[in-house]
């Protein structure tokens, strides 16, 4: 951003004479792959205002508590850094002369770098305490799960005192575009319907598929009598167990069998036992229709598994906020050494990258236009 840039917004700039949302010419430029700095400004600001609106505010509504309220404004934060390519105490001083800015991020609790640096390492030991929210919130009842690698930079580590203490537990992890790397397994839960964070946890590469099926789909999810949902995952996740579970905790599993064994796969389904629990005194007057739904279930996941190439596009989509978590968010440069590090920021990346799907889909904007050109990846020479 030159000078000519920021005097014009100084001299146009009218204390409170702005509006919500990205101007509409400007969404069609961003569609059309059209990008310069007056968009870029355009978005960011009103990107901030709908987290403000749709996320902080309601915060101060609902009475939540300080924790939560430090992370939204920890979060609206990095995001305008993010976008803006800027580090902390460049945007505070970007902050400190931009009136426009400064009133639409009304910050509270981190008003400038100081804070900003304390807070951030406060909200890190109180990460898992925290509550998250979504911009859009329209309900919806299909997941997906994903994993991905989040790699470790360890050439800081040259000694072997370092590794004796503990200090790194990175693994060499197999990624799918650079090979072997040092890194994290990073498995990642969204709401499809609202392209919304529900849960991440880091993994060693070593990490049973059914083992990370349980913790990150049936302990979320599984309920025994409430709303039906319908998960995806990659054919990683195949085994007879993780259909059977998932079934008897009312979720439809969408997962690609082995070609070799899905007639197997099918009759396994087909006769899969119900949940003993439902036979309990608490279920009792509910067991007829429980089980009625069990079938309806079993039925659904019959059809859905032998259909489960068609789901390919919808779990494309998962891969658009791993995307913009490394092109934007910096997940592909994070430099952490061991999981506690690599949580912390993954789980900040993840949730800011799904946020800022959230607001390309309410404002209508292709994904595939601006998420390259908000990175800003296009060389000068």
């Amino acid at each position: 951003m030159n000078e000519s840039f920021l005097d014009e917004k100084f001299i146009n700039f009218h204390p409170f004479d702005f509006s919500f949302g990205m101007k509409s010419e400007n969404v069609e430029k961003l569609n059309e792959g059209e990008f310069d700095e007056d968009i870029l400004f355009d978005f960011t600001l009103s990107f901030a205002e709908e987290v403000r609106e749709k996320i902080i505010q309601r915060f101060y509504r609902n009475e939540a508590g300080k924790e939560e309220k430090r992370f939204a404004e920890f979060v609206l934060v990095e995001l305008v850094r993010a976008l803006l390519r800027m580090p902390p105490a460049t945007f505070y001083l970007f902050l400190r002369n931009d009136r426009e800015l400064r009133n639409v991020l009304d910050l509270k609790t981190i008003g400038n770098y100081d804070d900003f640096d304390k807070k951030r390492k406060y909200l890190k030991m109180h990460l898992d305490r925290i509550l998250k929210r979504n911009l859009d919130t329209e309900n919806g009842d299909i997941y997906i799960l994903d994993l991905t690698v989040a790699e470790s930079d360890v050439n800081k580590f040259r000694k072997g005192k370092d590794l004796k203490e503990g200090i790194l537990d990175a693994e060499f992890i197999h990624s799918t575009t650079k090979g072997t790397v040092t890194g994290f397994q990073v498995a990642y839960l969204i709401n499809l319907s609202k392209l919304s964070f529900e849960k991440l946890k880091i993994y060693s590469k070593h990490a049973a598929k059914k083992r990370i099926w349980k913790e990150m789909v049936i302990d979320k999810l599984g309920t025994k009598q409430e709303k039906i949902k319908t998960v995806i995952g990659d054919a990683g996740f195949f085994a007879y167990r993780n259909y059977l579970d998932s079934c008897r905790s009312r979720l439809i599993p969408v997962i690609k069998t082995r070609s070799d064994l899905e007639e197997k796969t099918l009759e396994k389904i087909e006769k899969c036992a119900s949940n003993l629990t439902w036979f309990g005194k608490r279920y009792q007057s509910q067991l007829k229709d429980l089980l009625g739904e069990f079938e309806e279930i079993l039925e659904t996941t019959i059809d859905r598994v032998k259909e489960c190439d068609g789901y390919a596009g919808l779990r494309s989509e998962i891969e658009h906020i791993f995307k913009t978590a490394k092109m934007i968010f910096g997940m592909n440069d994070m430099h952490v050494y061991n999981r506690k590090h690599c949580h912390w920021k993954a789980f900040l990346t993840l949730y800011m990258s799904s946020l800022l799907l959230q607001f390309l889909k309410i404002n209508k904007i292709n994904k595939n236009r601006a998420i390259p050109l908000l990175a800003q990846k296009r060389h000068l020479w």
